[in-house]
């Protein structure tokens, strides 16, 4: 089963980015505002420094980081703050990922092709355009920057799950805030500081692993594409899908990885700003926790474990033979409810 960690950290609207769209024009409706938000980073090179805050159930953790960005997909991202993880680096180029941790003197290596998966990503464009409605707000400055504000407004629920704060000039989302279904804040990424620049030395993107360090390779990602059956064929098992799924939610794409020897068929589904993850394997392996300590969750005589962070929530359980992992930015009570609908 996936890391949770790994899993819990993944941004849809950060994939969204290399989406394919045009430069929005002054007066243009808030529609393309957010799709030339989307394609901005593919053309748009920076420097600056973010402050990442996500709410929990009892408290808040926040980061400041250091980020670098040469288009179309280089980015370097260095944190400052909390003291933990001072130091610790992250250099991504396309789908390739290079983790540098000091205090753990390793460099740990992911391959997520999903991330330079054009297609995938235009899928994804077409469900926010079907599934969100976006309402152009009040002008704000960011970072010293006129940022115009865009809400995302679920068409099926009315309920607004996202505001971005889009700098008038480049299109460069400044600040995101991600809600619960109650109107809560979950997540803020924010600017403190930004500066556009085309003169960003290739050398930060390229990585020789440190004197004294060692390489993990971590999660190596199938790429989900259109081919469902394909991938289903390769999992070597009959696998169980959900009958129930939120309002808006289709089936994007699938793969097939193995992890640990174990070989793990993985479903993805978006409705465009919110992924929804089910892997399943035969061999009733359990999710991989991280350090993160599981609760337990009960349903339909089944027992599950599950973990929250910031707006992402995984719940695992396991059910005759087979194991079952949901990993996605929805509530445990909804998650339940799917994870119910996959249950004989």
């Amino acid at each position: 089963m996936p890391p949770a960690r790994r899993v819990l950290g993944a941004s849809v609207l950060a994939t969204l980015a290399l989406a394919v769209g045009a430069a929005a024009a002054p007066g243009d409706s808030p529609e393309a505002l957010v799709l030339a938000a989307l394609d901005a980073p593919h053309r748009v090179s920076y420097e600056g420094q973010e402050q990442v805050t996500r709410w929990g159930a009892t408290a808040a953790d926040s980061t400041i980081v250091r980020v670098e960005h040469k288009a179309p997909d280089r980015f370097r991202r260095t944190y400052l703050a909390p003291e933990s993880i001072y130091g610790e680096y992250v250099v991504s180029r396309g789908s390739l990922s290079d983790k540098v941790e000091p205090k753990n003197a390793r460099v740990v290596l992911t391959n997520n092709p999903a991330l330079a998966n054009a297609a995938a990503l235009a899928d994804n464009t077409t469900l926010v355009r079907k599934n969100y409605t976006p309402v152009l707000g009040s002008e704000e400055t960011v970072a010293g920057r006129k940022a115009a504000t865009v809400a995302l407004v679920n068409r099926f629920t009315g309920e607004r799950l996202m505001r971005l704060w889009i700098d008038e000039e480049t299109h460069i989302i400044l600040s995101k805030e991600s809600y619960h279904r109650d109107g809560s804040l979950e997540s803020r990424v924010r600017f403190d500081q930004i500066r556009y620049t085309s003169d960003i030395p290739d050398s930060l993107f390229t990585l020789d692993v440190p004197a004294g360090y060692h390489s993990v390779q971590g999660r190596t990602y199938g790429d989900p594409s259109g081919e469902i059956g394909k991938a289903i064929s390769a999992a070597g098992f009959t696998p169980i899908g959900p009958k129930y799924l939120p309002d808006g939610f289709s089936i994007i794409g699938a793969d097939t990885s193995s992890v640990k020897t174990i070989k793990s068929l993985h479903l993805l589904y978006s409705d465009g700003l919110r992924n929804l993850s089910l892997f399943e394997n035969d061999r009733a392996a359990a999710a991989d926790f991280g350090a993160l300590q599981p609760m337990s969750a009960s349903f339909d005589g089944h027992t599950a474990q599950y973990v929250k962070q910031g707006p992402t929530t995984l719940l695992s359980w396991h059910q005759r033979d087979l194991g079952f992992t949901l990993v996605g930015d929805l509530d445990l009570k909804e998650l339940i409810e799917i994870a119910k609908s996959i249950v004989p």
